[in-house]
């Protein structure tokens, strides 16, 4: 299914006309898309962190 058939499909479940449900569809993908970024870029940095600590703990011994 693609972003119009849902569009379309949202509409028609909600009563909603398609322009509205096509503004709030395009802000919520915004919204997920920060989110998710955020999520990953978090996971990243804890993953560097982590393997760093222990690469340091490795190499004083």
């Amino acid at each position: 299914m693609n972003k119009a058939e849902v569009i379309l499909k949202v509409s028609d479940k909600s009563g909603v006309n398609e322009n509205d449900c096509r503004k709030v569809l395009n802000a919520f993908e915004v919204v997920l898309s920060e989110r998710l970024s955020d999520c990953i870029s978090g996971a990243f940095y804890k993953t560097y962190s982590m393997t760093s600590f222990i690469k340091s703990k490795k190499d004083n011994k």
